[in-house]
């Protein structure tokens, strides 16, 4: 890949010493220098530098040793083409690589991109600068340090605040001789509306966050709002040439050398959450840019490691991005665990807290994407039509994408077989299906599929599919008393009947006899549904009614409903236990199984007869 002279000439010019004195302290000692390693924590140093002979040796436990070359390798966590790239560029040696082995770019960047690029630079530093050494901007610095940030994370991922004022950033840069194309295509300025030629700042009076590729070239910036009620509250750069946020994990430059020693990348939700982890001492840690991970991140970051951990917020954004991100994982073969911390506390918060050394214990015992979200399945018990075709949806690209894994893949599907009661022929259809649409984007002339009609009375009732709830249903309308003394929770979520459930909260609520008539006569105005008429019309015409629901009918099928819950508590437990079973939990499994124990015992709740 390169030839001997060069890497000669290289090592010529780099002295051994200078390198690794960026990052040991050394001191003379004999015909060389001595340190504290830097690859183990140790207390007597034991590591040795020699300047002539050009190598470096650890004496303690990891008895690491090498060369300029391999020292790089090993304290960055880079390639050996990287380590040849940074120190050719350091000590100002022109490489030419042999043709074979160059990666050509697919698109040479053009001079107005390679300016774009220049001036994406001299802003970061200029940003920098401010945020620094100005005191004008003091009070920038002032929020970082609140944050708990110190110089060594400002520095490390080269922190600064944007200028005040609409156009400052475009008359410093002019002076410097960067147009305005070039400003526009490094995405720093805003066209006016009436002109593309004129136009202001996008970044102004922000805490700015330089946004680098893989080799540490600026592409782009996040900037957060310090300004109370400035909009929005975080903004980045727009998709550029240079910057695509599909494509860019924001920290995977920095903390790369981490990422490569630890075999492992933790994934998080923004820029200051990456930057606060790293000020709290775990340096793995990269961020989407505001966006979903998409199958680009993941080959991205395939490049450093196999192996990642989601911790997201816990809130229900947090919850349904780790789900999205299930399926992207597993189609680029990249083994992903979930963390959620406990007090809902965000990933900065917890470490501040607990600790670096209590965050790293949690990721380590983290479960399984794909098992945490089948036991979450699991715990639901017996599943209503609507929450089975629910999760039938969300695990399809899951399945579809653990094809490529046959051993896990197949415990997959007999999991999912066994949660959702699908049998292996239909799970094959579904994935089959499901590929089928993904390959065959439908068009505007394509005419919509032909369904045939389905004749009056073939089609079994709602009362029929689900014969319980209704039953419920009238029992509930025809003694509300009893009804209203009836535990929510003992109903609620075991109706299979989704419209019927919601129809019955909204009843339950009330706990009013005559707000209740109130509600059902709205009902029997507005609904279209024959059956829940009958049913809504029947209550409310109980006075003159030859037929009155007997009162005693509640109480017998609300026991119904109690042990149709307990055998859902009953069947979740079980599925959690064969799960637990085949991770060879068996801590996890004996407290499920304690749990079942109680609740087969357990006597299905009753409302009060009385």
């Amino acid at each position: 890949m390169f030839s001997d002279s060069v890497l000669n000439e290289i090592r010529s010019r780099a002295d051994i010493v200078d390198v690794i004195g960026r990052y040991v302290t050394l001191k003379k000692s004999g015909q060389g220098y001595q340190g504290l390693c830097p690859f183990h924590t140790e207390k007597t140093p034991s590591f040795h530098v020699h300047p002539l002979k050009q190598v470096y040796r650890c004496f303690g436990s990891c008895s690491k040793g090498g060369n300029v070359f391999t020292f790089l390798m090993e304290h960055e966590g880079i390639s050996f083409p990287e380590a040849v790239r940074r120190l050719a560029k350091d000590v100002g040696v022109k490489i030419e690589e042999e043709k074979s082995f160059i990666r050509q770019p697919v698109k040479p960047l053009s001079e107005i991109q390679q300016r774009a690029l220049a001036a994406l630079e001299w802003a970061a530093k200029y940003f920098h600068h401010l945020l620094t050494q100005d005191k004008n901007y003091a009070f920038a610095l002032k929020y970082i340090e609140k944050r708990g940030l110190s110089p060594k994370s400002i520095e490390k991922f080269r922190l600064g605040v944007s200028p005040k004022g609409w156009d400052t950033l475009i008359q410093m840069m002019g002076k410097r001789g960067f147009k305005w194309e070039e400003l526009l295509a490094a995405g720093l300025v805003v066209p006016k509306e009436d002109s593309k030629y004129q136009g202001y700042d996008r970044f102004r009076e922000r805490l700015m966050f330089p946004i680098t590729d893989k080799n540490g070239a600026v592409v782009g910036f996040g900037a957060r709002a310090l300004k109370e009620g400035d909009e929005p509250k975080y903004l980045n750069s727009p998709d550029t040439p240079l910057f695509n946020k599909s494509k860019i994990l924001y920290g995977l430059f920095e903390n790369q050398r981490d990422i490569r020693l630890k075999s492992e990348a933790l994934v998080v939700e923004g820029y200051m959450d990456v930057v606060g982890l790293f000020e709290a001492g775990v340096q793995n840690a990269i961020a989407p840019m505001g966006t979903a991970l998409t199958p680009e991140h993941c080959r991205e970051l395939k490049t450093f490691t196999n192996k990642v951990v989601t911790v997201f917020d816990p809130d229900a954004a947090g919850i349904s991005a780790w789900h999205r991100s299930m399926p992207l994982f597993l189609e680029n073969g990249l083994f992903a665990k979930d963390v959620t911390l406990p007090g809902g506390l965000d990933p900065d918060e917890f470490v501040k807290k607990e600790g670096p050394e209590r965050f790293f214990e949690l990721c380590d015992q983290a479960p399984q994407q794909v098992t945490k979200y089948l036991k979450e399945i699991a715990a639901k018990g017996v599943l209503g039509e609507k929450d089975r075709a629910k999760y039938i949806q969300e695990l399809t690209p899951i399945l579809i994408a653990s094809r490529r894994l046959p051993d896990k893949g197949a415990m997959l599907w007999d999991d999912v077989s066994r949660l959702l009661n699908l049998s292996f022929e239909a799970i094959q259809k579904l994935t089959q299906d499901a590929q089928f649409r993904l390959s065959k984007p439908s068009t505007p002339s394509e005419k919509p599929i032909a369904r045939p009609t389905v004749k009056p009375g073939a089609k079994a009732s709602r009362r029929q599919k689900f014969p319980l709830d209704w039953e419920f249903f009238r029992a509930a309308l025809g003694a509300p008393e009893k009804f209203f003394k009836f535990p929510k929770s003992d109903w609620v979520g075991f109706i299979k009947d989704p419209e019927l459930e919601s129809l019955l909260v909204t009843v339950w609520d009330t706990q009013d006899v005559s707000q209740m008539g109130k509600v059902l006569e709205s009902l029997a105005s507005t609904h279209s549904c024959p059956e829940v008429l009958a049913a809504v019309t029947e209550s409310l015409m109980n006075e003159v009614s030859q037929a009155k629901v007997d009162p005693q009918l509640f109480p017998e099928v609300a026991k119904r409903i109690s042990e149709r819950k307990q055998k859902a508590q009953i069947q979740g437990l079980a599925n959690q236990v064969r799960l637990s079973q085949r991770l060879g939990d068996s801590e996890e499994q004996l407290k499920l199984l304690e749990q079942l124990k109680n609740i087969r015992m357990g006597t299905p709740s009753t409302p009060p007869k009385a």
